[in-house]
């Protein structure tokens, strides 16, 4: 029994721009590649455990007036042996909202993005792992880090980052910044598939590079990534921009809530940038990224999104919340988009892991998801058009640095989102007002 009381339903705000796309979110998923065949049965186990710690990542939806809450879902998790991705919301998945699959050594975390974030599901995963480990290996690993069943779940890890009310913030701190990038003549906002190419390099070469410059991994790869674009296209009007996603947790202080926490932090790139050396780039970089980190640049976003987030509780129907939002379907964030998801922590029985991965086919200009674990950081290159250009150009940049693998542009399929029909057909009770326990 979780260790404090919650209503019975839980309205969403922090997630809502994912909530009222045309044709649903399809799923992001972290894939995690181990040594030895999946074990189904201790997978099961596992995944039954972790939900015991894990209830608010185990919902579903429901949607009322427009509105969208999470509520409780009776139905088990089943860890379900597929090369396919499920329906995320689906009667496959007991309109769960997280999906836990597996095929040969792969075992797959598909979640949808309204329900959390990359940095929010990442003690699931751990957890996951954790606790799969000590199954199947009859083994005690070390659990330092690990969130287990029966811990107490502290009410900061549902904290809602996004209230009504507005951040108070001296507009005439903030540094400007520029954000207004060069536009991929390939991006399209009406993509007919997501193509993805994966790359995998040394974690400690990579790192150790990037310090020998004084840049973060991330920074390091936009600094990478934003060369080749301009070498790519040398005729660029505008800057190359790297949109870097930026954890806003710690900033406004709730460094433990799932809920989706992320803004945008924008780093330009020229061609005197490629002229100097990559010491004063990376130093630029810190100052542009220390800038968008301060708290009050920080809250000063974060009401932008509070704003628009108030006058979409102001619609009273799903139809005029969905026109509002629609400018979300299709949108190209130009020039690209790195995010960064961190390190799974793995502890003694890192061993057992070969690599991690991060992505999703909800893709329409160029992106950059980064994930760490077993001593490997994998790059998923994804991209909402054709062409191995890029991810050539970018492979051939990581080269020196560690590189173990390299796979083709080939396209990619996540799962699809039925939440957004399902939860307008949820029973009327859901809508109840209660001060019932949610397990």
């Amino acid at each position: 029994r979780r260790q404090r009381q919650m209503c019975i339903r839980d309205r969403i705000r922090s997630g809502q721009s994912f909530l009222y796309r045309i044709n649903g979110y399809d799923s992001t998923v972290v894939e995690i590649r181990m040594r030895d065949k999946v074990t189904g049965s201790y997978l099961q186990v596992a995944l039954t455990n972790t939900a015991r710690r894990f209830p608010y990542l185990t919902q579903k939806l429901v949607e009322k007036g427009g509105a969208y809450y999470l509520h409780r879902d009776d139905n088990s998790m089943v860890a379900v042996k597929t090369d396919k991705f499920r329906t995320l919301g689906s009667m496959a998945t007991g309109y769960h909202l997280l999906d836990v699959t597996y095929t040969g050594n792969c075992i797959r975390v598909a979640f949808h993005h309204g329900l959390c974030d990359g940095r929010g599901v990442m003690p699931f995963v751990e957890a996951l792992l954790y606790d799969y480990c000590c199954q199947k290996y009859h083994k005690k690993f070390s659990a330092e880090g690990i969130r287990l069943p029966g811990d107490p779940i502290p009410e900061e890890e549902t904290a809602e980052p996004f209230s009504r009310e507005f951040y108070e913030v001296d507009e005439t701190a903030i540094q400007p910044v520029e954000h207004d990038g060069f536009a991929l003549p390939e991006s399209t906002s009406t993509p007919e598939a997501c193509y993805h190419s994966e790359i995998l390099l040394d974690e400690n070469t990579f790192v150790h590079a990037a310090k020998a410059i004084g840049a973060t991994p991330t920074l390091f790869a936009a600094m990478l990534l934003s060369r080749c674009i301009l070498e790519l296209n040398p005729h660029a009007e505008k800057p190359v921009v790297c949109n870097l996603a930026m954890d806003l947790r710690s900033a406004i202080g709730k460094e433990q809530t799932h809920r989706n926490c992320v803004g945008t932090a924008y780093l330009p790139y020229t061609a005197q940038d490629g002229a100097n050396a990559p010491e004063e780039l990376a130093r630029r970089y810190r100052e542009l990224l220390a800038a968008q980190r301060d708290p009050n640049a920080v809250k000063a976003g974060l009401n932008k999104q509070i704003g628009l987030f108030n006058k979409l509780d102001e619609l009273p129907t799903l139809e005029k919340k969905r026109k509002l939002m629609s400018f979300f379907n299709g949108m190209v964030n130009n020039t690209y988009v790195i995010s960064y998801m961190g390190r799974l922590r793995l502890n003694d029985y890192a061993q057992y892991v070969e690599s991690a991965h991060f992505f999703s086919d909800t893709i329409c200009g160029l992106t950059v998801n980064m994930v760490a674990a077993a001593g490997k950081l994998s790059f998923e290159m994804l991209q909402g058009f054709p062409g191995a250009g890029y991810a050539q150009a970018f492979r051939q940049a990581l080269a020196p640095y560690g590189l173990i693998s390299a796979t083709a542009l080939e396209v990619v399929t996540t799962g699809k989102d039925k939440s957004f029909v399902t939860a307008s057909h949820q029973a009327e009770r859901y809508y109840a007002k209660s001060e019932t326990p949610w397990l």
